[in-house]
């Protein structure tokens, strides 16, 4: 899985756990149970033998119902990843949008970031599990890829609505939007390679683009990001 879907998977559908809903009444619960159970099984099912390698029989069965059962919930199984993912998540752009109107851009799209990145962080074993299961089915990375470019559409649209201006005719919008992308998809990739804080990844990675790119390497020498603790 490349940079971009990984940013799809955890920049607004990764902090979700099942349960998260709010409660009705009995029967309402009931659905809700059955729903969390199935996506708690196909999940763990994932996991194990592969998202290829399950069927929808397989998930119905771990829960004791009938595959019919299981299309009442869920579409395809697919989507079992996608709903149990978005549930109760830290959406960047819902972030963005929450931060004060006269706030400089570039901190603010830090803060959003940043906030995204300390939620998905305290899920990081089980996360990783999920992203290995995404590099290994297709399917589910080319929905993930339509997730990434509907999440950048709604942050470039906050950011044309900070800068007032159209984002139809002004490219800054989409063009800040990718680079936010860029900065979350190459800060997953090196909290999966070299573990740390994804936070001070993404704050490594805010700081490369306020003090501009290097026109070489000896313009900026690579360094591991700073502990939180020291800011």
């Amino acid at each position: 899985m490349d940079e971009t879907t990984d940013s799809a998977v955890l920049s607004g559908v990764s902090s979700a756990v099942p349960g998260a809903r709010p409660p009705g009444g009995l029967r309402e619960r009931k659905k809700e149970r059955t729903r969390d159970e199935l996506a708690a099984a196909a999940i763990a099912l994932f996991i194990e033998r592969g998202y290829d390698a399950t069927t929808v029989e397989d998930i119905a069965a771990a829960v004791d119902v009938s595959a019919r059962t299981f299309f009442r919930y869920f579409p395809a199984k697919e989507d079992v990843v996608v709903d149990f993912l978005r549930a109760g998540s830290v959406d960047v752009s819902q972030q963005l949008a929450l931060r004060p109107a006269d706030e400089a851009l570039p901190v603010a799209l830090r803060a959003a970031t940043h906030h995204w990145a300390e939620a998905t962080g305290e899920r990081a074993t089980h996360l990783r599990q999920l992203l290995d299961v995404l590099r290994s089915a297709p399917l589910l990375r080319a929905r993930f890829e339509d997730e990434r470019r509907r999440k950048m559409s709604s942050i470039a649209e906050i950011v044309a609505q900070r800068l007032g201006v159209d984002p139809a005719t002004d490219p800054r919008p989409q063009l800040i939007a990718s680079l936010v992308s860029t900065v979350i998809g190459a800060s997953i990739e090196r909290w999966i390679r070299t573990g740390g804080s994804l936070a001070d990844h993404v704050d490594a990675g805010f700081d490369l683009l306020e003090s501009g790119l290097p026109c070489s390497g000896a313009d900026l020498a690579p360094t591991a990001p700073e502990p939180a603790s020291a800011r």
